[in-house]
């Protein structure tokens, strides 16, 4: 394709839907800016993911308090 299609796509097309005509048609600071634009949002999680993270989060302040407890244990 070239740029004068592309030029003519713009009018037709969302640009957040056709990543590589925004990449052929920006200079890099616009697309640098374009990119800085552009968020994702938050993903929903589902219950059961959401339950292994809390386990996890759990479980590695848990492990800490023991590697602490050892460390301490260790000095005396």
């Amino acid at each position: 394709m070239d740029k004068t299609n592309d030029y003519a796509d713009i009018h037709r097309t969302d640009l957040r839907s056709r990543p590589e005509l925004v990449h052929k048609l920006l200079e890099e600071d616009q697309l640098c800016e374009f990119k800085r634009q552009t968020k994702f949002g938050r993903r929903k999680l589902s219950g059961k993911l959401l339950f292994l993270l809390w386990a996890m989060r759990i479980y590695v302040v848990f492990m800490l308090a023991l590697v602490i407890l050892e460390i301490l244990h260790a000095f005396h």
